[in-house]
């Protein structure tokens, strides 16, 4: 059977060809074979291979294990990729310890990330809000799970990068106490597109706000409120905001 290959960035240059059909004996294959055959039919790549710096994606996942086995029966297409100019770690996630988002940062951070491949870059930044039905905000509080949190968003971006034509996400989240109008939540993708760079910047967003086990206290100037699922508000002691 045939299988199209496509080759990336440092990768297609070495070989002088964007993709080509290499012929396999059999539907399903382990990463180590697949990687090995392409390296007989271009030697020249040998010296990436061999420093461990070679990446498949197939059906939209990244896959590092060489001893993984690809089922390329029904999907034929594998797309091999170097890793990204800013290193092979695809996604950075960081929680904040009473620290705003440094916005310029950032964004300095992220477009240092950008290779030859990268088309579309998507940004979204929350901030806190000032008013809640007509009610002055004087500050929120965000609280967090010490073991689960850092973990989960983490997870949430390793995830979101190793999506087909996604390149490099940063996730950053404060936890502390804010004003109204600090900068509390970045998220920033690097995709090959527009439509994955945004499906995967909603997708964070939306799983950031439901999984990571951060709680917000909203201190306003008729009271105290835990904020509970969309934009639900249930009382608080004044105390827990403290």
């Amino acid at each position: 059977m045939k299988v199209r290959v496509r080759y990336y960035a440092l990768l297609r240059e070495v070989i002088g060809v964007d993709s080509e059909d290499i012929d396999l004996d059999s539907c399903t294959i382990e990463v180590r074979d697949l990687i090995e055959i392409v390296t007989n039919k271009h030697p020249e790549l040998a010296e990436i291979v061999s420093s461990g710096r070679v990446f498949i994606v197939h059906s939209g996942n990244l896959i590092r294990e060489l001893n993984q086995v690809l089922d390329l029966c029904s999907d034929r297409k594998v797309d091999l990729i170097p890793p990204s100019a800013g290193g092979d770690k695809l996604y950075e996630a960081s929680l904040l310890h009473g620290q705003k988002v440094d916005v310029e940062g950032f964004l300095k951070e992220l477009y240092s990330r950008l290779d030859p491949e990268v088309g579309a870059v998507a940004i979204y930044f929350g901030v806190v809000k000032g008013s809640i039905n007509g009610k002055k905000v004087e500050e929120l509080k965000y609280e967090f799970h010490e073991e689960y949190t850092e973990k989960v968003l983490a997870k949430i971006a390793e995830e979101a990068s190793m999506t087909n034509d996604v390149h490099y996400v940063k996730v950053h989240h404060s936890v502390g106490t804010f004003k109204p109008g600090d900068t509390i939540f970045a998220v920033g993708v690097l995709s090959r597109g527009r439509k994955s760079a945004i499906k995967a910047l909603q997708d964070i967003i939306e799983r950031v706000k439901h999984e990571v086990a951060i709680w917000k206290i909203e201190r306003r100037e008729d009271g105290v409120f835990w904020v509970v699922g969309d934009g639900e508000r249930l009382p608080a002691k004044a105390s827990s905001s403290r």
